[in-house]
């Protein structure tokens, strides 16, 4: 009985967390096209877009695979979370120097600051992402769902901020950074019971892991 209504309360922390988002998401986004100038929007859809599309993009599959497989050692954690990191700053460092080309291919000047700011996140997500598939894999999802929630709330205060002192699309991804961050440093609070890496990391068994368990 003690299981099945920890199951329902997480169910109505997840499923509450999940309406706030989508209303504070929309709320968020009805405030900055208000604000912002007609000529100023097509890049706020350009922007939100790439948000949606650095979210999925930054997991890589690697909380499937620690959800999917619990035998995991110490060591593999370990190389998965450093792989992880390493791999999110090289792509950083793609995303960063390919900047000032892409926004010549949309014929969009301000894209290549945009583009340079939303690289970051690319180290910020990878830190936290693992965590999160543990404290999911613990059923955790009452901490996951505070977390969700807490992280963007954060993120629209600091758009909002933002707006007030300087309305333009940056605002959104300055928004969105801070939520990451918070997001991030939460995810490494609650996960640190579970699972402390370990400084090491072997690119060969990084590879034969991820083939493993992808």
């Amino acid at each position: 009985m003690a299981i099945h209504e920890r199951s329902l309360t997480s169910a109505k922390w997840s499923l509450l967390s999940s309406i706030k988002i989508i209303g504070i998401g929309v709320l968020q986004l009805s405030l900055l096209a208000q604000i912002l100038q007609a000529n100023e929007l097509n890049l706020l859809a350009i922007a939100v877009v790439g948000l949606l599309a650095v979210d999925a993009l930054a997991d890589r599959g690697f909380s499937n695979s620690l959800i999917r497989y619990r035998m995991l050692s110490i060591n593999d954690l370990s190389t998965l979370y450093w792989g992880n990191v390493l791999t999110g700053v090289l792509i950083c460092a793609f995303l960063f120097l390919g900047s000032d080309v892409l926004s010549r291919i949309f014929n969009q000047p301000e894209l290549a600051v945009m583009l340079e700011m939303v690289s970051v996140v690319f180290i910020i997500i990878p830190q936290g992402q693992q965590y999160r598939a543990i404290l999911q894999r613990e059923k955790q999802y009452s901490c996951i769902a505070f977390t969700e929630m807490s992280s963007v709330i954060a993120g629209l205060a600091v758009t909002l901020f933002t707006v007030l002192l300087t309305p333009s699309v940056l605002c959104a991804i300055w928004g969105y950074l801070a939520m990451a961050s918070i997001r991030m440093l939460m995810y490494c609070y609650y996960g640190r019971s579970w699972f402390q890496p370990e400084y090491r990391f072997n690119f060969k068994s990084f590879s034969q892991i991820r083939a493993r368990n992808v």
